[in-house]
């Protein structure tokens, strides 16, 4: 394990440390456990992100949440120490970026605390403790979240926790390339399998949506590999006025997607 990385950290989670000095809107995450405070929250942030309804800008908030579930993983599996990422600890600031939406995550309190005594000074730390950890955040934190912004936008908590599915894998995915060591590797292995295991009432639903049938298709961006197809769709076709669906949605049919495949390549080669 090492020291957190920084920019790594606010490159794929957007947590950061720092000053967000050039928002347009923000507030305590912690208030977007109240449904008034989140449709606040929602409503402008769709002011930009120009969705058909705050429905799908519930759902399409959970691509800037899946930020903080990295961030947890990360810190619990790869790093010596961790931040506070809890609510009550961060701030959501909202930036625009070339004119669309940028949700980031400013902590408070950016004292780094250590983890629990490693067992027999093995650098090793118990995989007890990461599964607590691991629970606690997902039920105690990102469940209020998620249920809070879900009645402001009248959505569905299951599509919007079915949204961190996929990155979840890519999250372990990602990490086991990196050039960490065989214990580092089971850590994050073994974090991802105790979440996906999890009880479905932990996260307030039915049936734990964190995990699914992996589906490969070809890669449009990396000739001769293959890429995920999302697990669920993200709505993207549904903001910034209307879109395409994503070359990965699952709602495109074989044809549907081969053609996009083409198109793809025809502009890469010019």
């Amino acid at each position: 394990m090492g020291a957190i990385n920084y920019t790594w950290l606010q490159q794929y989670g957007r947590i950061t440390t720092g000053t967000i000095d050039e928002s347009v809107f923000g507030m305590p995450l912690t208030a977007l456990k109240h449904p008034k405070q989140a449709k606040l929250m929602l409503e402008a942030y769709n002011e930009h992100l120009r969705a058909d309804s705050l429905r799908s800008a519930a759902v399409y908030f959970m691509h800037s949440v899946r930020g903080l579930m990295i961030g947890v993983h990360y810190m619990t599996a790869l790093c010596d120490t961790y931040l506070d990422l809890s609510l009550e600890n961060i701030d959501m600031k909202l930036e625009l970026k070339d004119g669309r939406p940028v949700i980031g995550f400013q902590l408070n309190n950016t004292i780094e605390q250590s983890h629990p005594n490693l067992m027999d000074g093995s650098q090793v730390v118990p995989s007890s403790w990461r599964n607590d950890v691991l629970t606690a955040y997902y039920g105690e934190q990102l469940r209020p979240l998620i249920e809070g912004v879900a009645v402001a936008g009248g959505a569905n908590p299951g599509q919007m926790w079915a949204q961190l599915a996929s990155m979840l894998r890519w999250f372990k995915t990602t990490a086991l390339q990196m050039n960490i060591t065989e214990t580092e590797r089971e850590a994050v292995i073994q974090g991802y399998e105790h979440v996906i295991a999890m009880s479905p009432e932990i996260l307030g639903l039915k049936k734990n949506l964190l995990t699914f049938k992996p589906v490969e298709i070809d890669n449009p961006h990396q000739p001769g590999e293959t890429m995920l197809m999302k697990s669920v769709c993200c709505l993207h076709h549904q903001v910034y006025g209307g879109q395409n669906y994503c070359y990965s949605c699952p709602k495109l049919t074989k044809a549907e997607r081969q053609e996009r495949y083409d198109a793809i390549m025809a502009a890469k080669s010019g």
